[in-house]
């Protein structure tokens, strides 16, 4: 009699693992933009607000949550720059192509805007429109600043 109280509890806790393991989608992005940034000198250092627009694509997930394909992305950023400590935040909207909206801030402590930058940052969902309505989780990312304001991003990513 012992053992049903057993076999409940573990049956209880292995239906709990499964749903959270569906509710977690893992994939991986690489993103392309533009930017546009105005840089002015403050306080001893430098502070930087402008834009960047590109195409991200989204790849190796598994779920209807995150499709696969590309999405475009906008983001507005600002950079604080003071001798030796950056504090990068960009406000983000990613667009699939059913028109649902994914809300992100992104930020780093590491680098600047400026060609030959780098430096990984955390990116936080905020939640958004259509199938990313309540959406959590984020990214690890990597950027690299390039030459003529181009950027290129690579990301690994899990959606709550």
């Amino acid at each position: 009699m012992k053992t049903i109280p057993k076999m409940a509890t573990l049956a209880a806790f292995m239906i709990c693992l499964t749903g959270v393991s569906q509710a977690e989608t893992k994939y991986k992005t690489s993103a392309v933009a533009k930017t546009d940034f105005q840089t002015q000198d403050w306080n001893g250092g430098k502070v930087t607000v402008g834009s960047l627009k590109g195409v991200l694509e989204t790849y190796g997930s598994n779920s209807a949550a995150m499709p696969n394909g590309q999405k475009i992305q906008n983001c507005l950023i600002r950079v604080v720059r003071l001798a030796d400590s950056s504090d990068v935040v960009a406000n983000c909207t990613i667009t699939d192509a059913d028109g649902d909206q994914l809300f992100a801030v992104s930020e780093r402590k590491q680098g600047d805007v400026s060609a030959g930058s780098s430096g990984s940052g955390k990116t936080r969902f905020l939640g958004g429109t259509g199938k990313y309505q309540g959406a959590s989780g984020g990214c690890e990312y990597r950027p690299k600043y390039l030459p003529e304001n181009w950027l290129a991003v690579e990301s690994d990513c899990v959606l709550n």
